[in-house]
């Protein structure tokens, strides 16, 4: 995922100000950036050589990223999705309730006779309070459930994206160093070596960034 690349890139370049508004590991991984970037321009020769396979390398980290975290986008999802499912009774509860109330007062409104007419409506009203207490209670303890579910949900979420950024992050930075420092001269990369079938070709491991778990 090249978003959060494009988006250090483009704080990054807009001076001091937006570069100071970064958190810290996005500044360090901007700085990074900017310096593969210098060092592309100025030794041009070493493209070729260190350029197609730091760019795969990090590639794949854009991808696992990608993939970890829409999971965490697809959890919490899920879980407001459940929590949907678990209210639906109490939905269908308070929405028949309303309706027996209106319904009663629908029916005197039907009646000729003035004294049965008033009488109508001082019952209706009369079970329609036992009705709307019920509603409001239940309704004000949904309520509070719903809110209290969708507040875990998001943390939930914030904490798995976060790990997740933080992740990608860390590896990142410890590619596009590496990559900065083959352009500049400091290493080379691992040359591709051949397995035993011809027809497969592998390429040697990269100094390796630890690779954090995303999850």
């Amino acid at each position: 995922m090249w978003a959060i690349t494009f988006i250090v890139l483009a704080v990054a370049s807009q001076g001091a100000l937006s570069f100071n508004a970064l958190p810290m590991a996005h500044r360090q991984l901007a700085n990074i950036m900017l310096k593969t970037s210098v060092s592309m321009n100025e030794h041009p020769e070493r493209n070729v050589l260190c350029f197609p396979i730091y760019s795969q390398a990090i590639a794949e980290a854009n991808e696992r990223y990608a993939v970890s975290y829409n999971e965490c986008l697809d959890v919490a999802l899920n879980a407001q999705n459940a929590v949907e499912s678990e209210v639906a009774n109490d939905r269908s509860n308070v929405y028949q309730q309303g309706e027996d109330v209106c319904s009663s007062f629908k029916g005197c409104s039907k009646i000729e006779s003035s004294a049965d007419y008033f009488q109508c409506y001082h019952n209706a009203a009369g079970t329609s309070l036992t009705k709307s207490l019920e509603i409001q209670t239940l309704a004000k303890n949904t309520m509070q459930y719903i809110q209290l579910r969708h507040q875990t949900i998001e943390y939930d979420k914030n904490y798995c994206t976060n790990k997740s950024t933080d992740a990608y992050i860390k590896e990142s930075t410890a590619l596009y160093t590496q990559l900065e420092q083959c352009l500049a001269g400091g290493a080379s990369p691992p040359s591709p070596t051949t397995t035993t079938d011809p027809s497969e070709t592998t390429t040697g491991t990269l100094p390796p960034p630890t690779q954090a778990e995303f999850h």
